[in-house]
């Protein structure tokens, strides 16, 4: 996965990099991240980017020391890791944004938008086990403290799920319309006390119902397990 670079989808996309420069008559916002990013207050900076400064400042500094950060050098300068992180969550929350309405907010080119995206996404994916897990005893023990003093005893986390939207898929399109009437596939996460997910599941269609997900999913599968206790009683996932 390391080598996605030398890939034809990436040959393809950097050989986009002169087609942008070319035809790109888009006027660009030169110098969002530079003045008005750094100028936004913490709430205004959490509502565009969904995330605290501290957690991206985080996730940047990761992504560096990962193999997925490349830091090329364009018709546009170098990309530096931070501005590669925000530009990925940018576009990550506004459903509604192209990779040209990036690009132009950004002032980078519509391929490196592209890039960036492939990279961060793989990034993030192959980073989510050290981030989403099952809490241990003692954690455990913390959570049910905190759902007790809310009046819910012997709770250790709480269960919902939500649709995300995608494009009409080529394969059994039908099976992925939600009740809603929308093509969607269906996530389906655990989270504790401070709201920090620590189980996830998702891939079904939109169709399916959550009863469903949620008996083919392997938090069920190891249920018991996962939330035993001594003397054979168990915790519970508050829905």
């Amino acid at each position: 996965m390391d080598d996605f670079e030398d890939s034809d989808f990436m040959s393809d996309i950097d050989s986009d990099e002169d087609f942008d420069v070319m035809f790109n008559e888009h006027v660009r916002n030169e110098n969002y991240l530079e003045d008005t990013v750094p100028s936004y207050s913490d709430q205004e900076f959490f509502e565009h980017f969904r995330l605290s400064r501290n957690v991206v400042n985080d996730i940047s500094d990761r992504f560096e020391r990962s193999t997925y950060y490349h830091n090329n050098t364009g018709p546009f300068g170098k990309i530096p890791g931070l501005h590669q992180v925000l530009i990925f969550l940018w576009y990550a929350g506004h459903q509604t944004s192209s990779f040209r309405d990036v690009g132009d907010r950004f002032d980078v080119t519509v391929s490196s938008v592209n890039r960036i995206l492939y990279r961060l996404t793989m990034f993030l994916s192959n980073l989510s086990p050290e981030i989403i897990k099952w809490p241990t005893a003692a954690e455990k023990h913390v959570s049910q403290q905190h759902f007790a003093n809310k009046g819910f005893p012997n709770v250790i986390g709480a269960i919902d799920g939500c649709h995300i939207k995608i494009d009409r898929p080529d394969n059994d399109p039908d099976s992925y319309i939600n009740r809603k009437g929308f093509y969607s596939v269906q996530m389906q996460a655990v989270c504790d006390h401070k709201k920090k997910i620590i189980d996830l599941f998702l891939g079904y269609p939109g169709s399916v119902h959550d009863s469903r997900v949620f008996r083919n999913s392997p938090l069920n599968a190891n249920l018991e397990r996962k939330c035993q206790l001594a003397n054979y009683k168990l915790w519970y996932i508050l829905t």
